[in-house]
């Protein structure tokens, strides 16, 4: 079974400072998710500059393949120690975690990862090895759908000390709050901007230390499958919408036309909502087994339009109008396959035109850019 890996992160800034201290650097891969969390030796540029320059260089070496132990030495050849107070000029968590296969993490003078497992913290069995003089620990962990781990730098541990919790809030206490916030429909960003602002508060609004917090959420993945457009080869259609209705995921139907034939092909009949019409977007339509049915090239241009204007799920939360909806299934999901067909339609544009000059397809292409720079893998097929 593959995992997909949802990971959102959250950071305060200790009060007086311009920059934070701490470095948080995340990357997806086909079939892994890097990540790197790095915190400088006291605050400010200084500790701003050895934080980045750790995670960078981790990052680099992880996304070239490089062997983790070489990672690991190189880091920890790399980062010198202060010679007064005998402490690293930057500690780091490492982790890397695979689709199909466990997660490796490896920490250097950083909090223990938490993990959760049915809203219970799990012990992490760590193996220690030592590199350069400086003690690596290192653990492997058979992942769960459903499983959250967080990772935190040492402000979220001293919250509150010398108030509320005298001695700091504390690895335990973070933990168990943790357990009581990570519902399972919590997105990974929610909750890491929960546990940031809860630490916020337990400082007064002024935090004592750099603050940071990246939390991991392993479910399934998510896909929509946008179907626009009847096929060129009016032969190919019932093939064609029978892989389509077959696809795991959401599906979505743009185009009057292709909605009358996968009505046709799914024996469903097609009801026009006509409350959902706007001056700019048709109405949508309502076919059983089809999560969303709405015109087609006005409706994706108006949506392409949004986007491009940085719509978000949030402005676009109330309206029912088809761009609206077709957004929110968009920015509601992980990967997207458009499958775009090329029947001519007469009314948008002149049949000599090439198939590169679709507009269909060009608008397509638009949204699915626009797309792949808010972190959504985009997949576009012509049929």
């Amino acid at each position: 079974m593959k995992l997909y890996y949802e990971w959102g992160t959250s950071q305060k800034t200790k009060h007086g400072e311009e920059l934070c201290g701490d470095s948080i650097a995340v990357s997806r891969n086909p079939d892994s998710v890097t990540l790197a969390l790095s915190d400088g030796l006291g605050s400010g540029v200084k500790a701003n500059i050895l934080a980045t320059l750790t995670t960078r260089i981790a990052m680099h070496m992880l996304e070239n393949e490089l062997p983790l132990g070489e990672v690991v030495q190189t880091l920890s050849e790399t980062l010198p120690v202060d010679r007064v107070r005998k402490l690293a000029y930057s500690t780091f968590a490492i982790a890397k975690f695979h689709s199909c296969g466990p997660a490796w993490v490896v920490e250097f003078d950083s909090p223990s990862a938490i993990l959760l497992r049915q809203r219970k913290v799990q012990p992490l069995v760590y193996e220690d090895r030592v590199i350069d003089g400086k003690t690596i620990h290192e653990t492997v962990i058979d992942l769960e759908i459903g499983d959250w781990v967080v990772f935190v730098s040492d402000g979220v541990l001293n919250a509150g000390i010398g108030g509320l919790y005298p001695l700091g809030w504390g690895w335990e206490q973070a933990a168990h709050f943790i357990e009581e916030h990570a519902h399972r429909d919590l997105s990974a960003d929610d909750l890491a901007n929960k546990i940031a602002e809860t630490v916020n508060e337990l400082y007064a609004d002024a935090p004592g230390d750099d603050v940071s917090v990246v939390v991991i959420k392993v479910r399934h993945k998510l896909v929509t499958n946008v179907f626009t457009g009847p096929p060129a080869d009016k032969n190919k259609d019932s093939e064609i919408i029978s892989k389509f209705v077959k696809r795991t995921g959401r599906l979505i139907v743009c185009g009057g036309t292709t909605a009358k034939i996968v009505s046709r092909h799914l024996g469903q009949p097609l009801e026009v909502d006509l409350s959902t019409m706007t001056s700019e977007v048709p109405p949508i339509a309502r076919v059983e087994g089809i999560d969303l049915a709405s015109e087609g090239i006005l409706t994706l241009t108006r949506a392409n339009d949004l986007l491009r204007s940085g719509a978000s799920k949030d402005t676009v939360k109330f309206q029912t109008d088809g761009a609206s909806s077709l957004i929110r299934f968009l920015l509601d999901t992980d990967h997207v396959h458009f499958i775009v067909g090329h029947a001519v339609n007469p009314a948008h544009q002149n049949p000599e035109l090439p198939h590169q000059l679709d507009i269909r397809m060009l608008v397509v292409q638009e949204i699915g850019e626009e797309l792949r720079m808010r972190g959504k893998d985009v997949t576009i097929e012509s049929v």
